[in-house]
């Protein structure tokens, strides 16, 4: 693996190889988490604010140090001008030689932290730098290519003849069988839940994860909302939520019009009296795709008086096979 990371639990895969040479975008499963021409595998952090402390960059192989950038600013792609990363859309990184044609490049690495030098030798698993969002990048992450004479090569699937994914796919491909296994393919995943004061948005979580409206027993609704990555048109997303003694509400967003890269989701219920009862909050988020759901994350929360501190809470979550949402590409 690229990263020094939880998968699934503090990174992701957001993007896979665009394994199709013509106008449609598809993934080596014949999926669409990914977009036109994307030529690597971006695994993602939580946040901007996920880098600090810092997420250690690792060789995937054995190689030569064969280019490498720094000084280019962390700044969201969405919040800069095309031209101040015209010819640097890699943002920082580092070029490895492997060797018999063979080498893999790391872009979107944090400002000031490479610390490779061009001809240096390095082992896989070696740091290299840390995980930024420099260059074209809309997400904290790492961006890795991997190519054999000049010729992108998918990783997951590296002998494909070009332009052929396969849904029955199966075997790490160039991976080590532990790194493989630790990243399951998936086209629709949810990487966060929680109770909230109000509904969060796409561009707030990227910045920083933890940056919600906290719910108290005086805040004006009760929010409940789950964040998402490569949802597909038809998605929907289900929401239970109850309190002290009854249930708040159970209810269903709409299906989704066309697919979203990133999105947010919630369902809530305004207060009409004083404050909320103290006690135990519990949530359920469901992602449902074709009728079956394929993701579920469970939260709870405690809510003190409105006297002394006013809320703590704690989320747990496990992935299995009047609501609204907020979108970016």
């Amino acid at each position: 693996m690229p990263l020094a990371c939880q998968p699934h639990k503090t990174c992701f895969i957001q993007n896979y190889v665009d394994i199709d040479p013509g106008r449609t975008a598809k993934d080596y499963m014949c999926g669409r988490a990914t977009y036109e021409k994307h030529s690597g595998v971006d695994f993602r952090l939580l946040s901007a604010a996920a880098t600090t402390p810092p997420v250690a960059v690792l060789a995937s192989a054995d190689g030569t140090v064969k280019a490498v950038r720094d000084g280019v600013a962390d700044v969201f792609f969405k919040k800069a001008k095309p031209q101040d990363v015209a010819g640097r859309e890699c943002g920082n990184g580092v070029i490895l030689d492997h060797g018999g044609g063979w080498e893999t490049q790391y872009c979107h690495m944090r400002q000031g932290s490479v610390r490779v030098a061009k001809d240096q030798t390095v082992k896989r698993g070696d740091q290299l730098g840390d995980a930024g969002f420099s260059g074209m990048a809309d997400f904290a992450q790492v961006h890795i290519s991997v190519r054999h004479d000049g010729k992108i090569v998918d990783p997951f699937l590296p002998d494909a003849a070009e332009g052929k994914c396969d849904p029955d796919a199966r075997g790490p491909g160039m991976w080590q069988p532990a790194a493989a296994a630790a990243f399951p393919y998936k086209n629709g995943e949810m990487i966060g839940a929680a109770f909230a004061g109000a509904p969060p948005t796409v561009e707030g979580l990227e910045i920083n994860h933890g940056d919600v409206v906290p719910l108290t027993a005086s805040s004006p609704a009760i929010v409940l909302y789950g964040r998402f990555i490569n949802l597909m048109k038809g998605d929907l997303v289900h929401f239970v939520a109850s309190g002290p003694g009854s249930e708040i509400f159970d209810e269903n967003a709409a299906p989704l019009e066309r697919d979203k890269a990133t999105y947010v989701a919630f369902a809530g219920k305004r207060r009409l009296g004083d404050t909320w009862p103290a006690g135990h909050y519990s949530g359920r988020v469901e992602l449902i795709r074709d009728r079956g759901v394929i993701a579920t994350n469970l939260v709870s929360f405690d809510l003190s008086g409105a006297s002394g501190p006013e809320a703590t809470g704690s989320e747990k979550s496990s992935e299995k096979s009047g609501a609204s949402g907020q979108e970016a590409r």
